[in-house]
């Protein structure tokens, strides 16, 4: 009888423990975030760059920008005198990957200077999982900038450069997305190759591209403008994430990723029931040989 009883309880717990091995999940699921740019690495101040990466947690990245003379908590790459903190969106396709193109002649490039800056991403959900990379931008010899890069229909824009010395004037050209020639204006440049100049921004809301160009010059200087609503009739909505079609490039930048494993708790949650009912049973057993003892 004792040896049936011992066999019994045996039994029970080698399946116990069969239970418990099948329950237990045997790897956990990986969330990754990662984060790469396209190219060398070394851009000039006004160029587009390509960033792109993976993201496993959500579907949403959120991108910022940190560096010499912007906080260090970040701000958006199309708004360096945005909030801290704040940052840019990018969407995760169905296969977990992400791609944002940053212009950085389209932002107040006055704010950035020849050094070295860090992206962040990291996921909508799950903002304290990060991922990093840092390029290096350089200021351009000559060049031109508008402030503000983003308007209103309606406000003056200041555009501030420098030019090829000797230069007399710059011939200054605004374009809508089409090409076509909107305004002409001609700025004075001063002896140190410097120049300055206002004009109203009279054209519908929209992206327009503004050259600056003298026989001369041995090349042209570039700046991006965004014009929105009226300022005193609509409030300013956040810069939309940009669309441009990414071209085939090889990604040279090494990736930095944060890995975190997350238990199932749907798993752990079945593996206690089908625990307690196993330890009931063995319970039943134990009971049942000792009276027939």
């Amino acid at each position: 009888m004792v040896t049936t009883w011992v066999k019994s309880l045996f039994l029970a717990l080698f399946l116990l423990c069969a239970v418990i091995c099948l329950a237990t999940p045997v790897g956990a699921a990986t969330e990754t975030i990662t984060i790469t740019y396209r190219g060398s690495g070394g851009n000039y101040i006004g160029d587009t760059i390509i960033f792109d990466g993976k993201n496993t947690i959500g579907n949403t990245t959120l991108i910022k920008i940190t560096g010499p003379g912007l906080p260090q908590e970040g701000v958006p790459p199309s708004d360096l005198g945005g909030t801290q903190g704040a940052a840019n969106t990018a969407r995760v396709d169905a296969n977990g990957k992400w791609i944002f193109s940053w212009d950085s002649s389209r932002v107040d490039v006055s704010k950035l200077q020849t050094a070295r800056y860090t992206f962040i991403a990291s996921d909508l959900s799950r903002p304290e999982q990060t991922a990093t990379t840092s390029i290096l931008l350089k200021k351009p010899e000559f060049y031109m900038i508008a402030q503000p890069a983003s308007t209103g229909v309606g406000d003056y824009v200041e555009l501030q450069g420098m030019a090829e010395k000797g230069v007399s004037y710059v011939k200054i050209e605004v374009l809508d997305t089409s090409g076509t020639v909107l305004h002409t204006f001609m700025s004075p440049v001063g002896n140190d190759g410097s120049f300055a100049y206002s004009f109203h921004a009279d054209m519908s809301p929209g992206q327009y591209n503004i050259i600056g160009s003298n026989p001369s010059m041995k090349n042209n200087l570039a700046v991006g403008l965004t014009v929105g609503e009226p300022k005193n009739l609509t409030t300013t909505q956040p810069a939309p994430v940009p669309t441009t079609p990414v071209p085939t490039q090889t990604i040279e930048a090494a990736t930095v990723t944060t890995n975190q494993e997350t238990p199932s708790r749907t798993g752990i949650a079945s593996t206690t029931i089908i625990l307690a009912l196993c330890v009931v049973g063995v319970l039943l057993i134990v009971r049942s040989g000792i009276k027939r003892n």
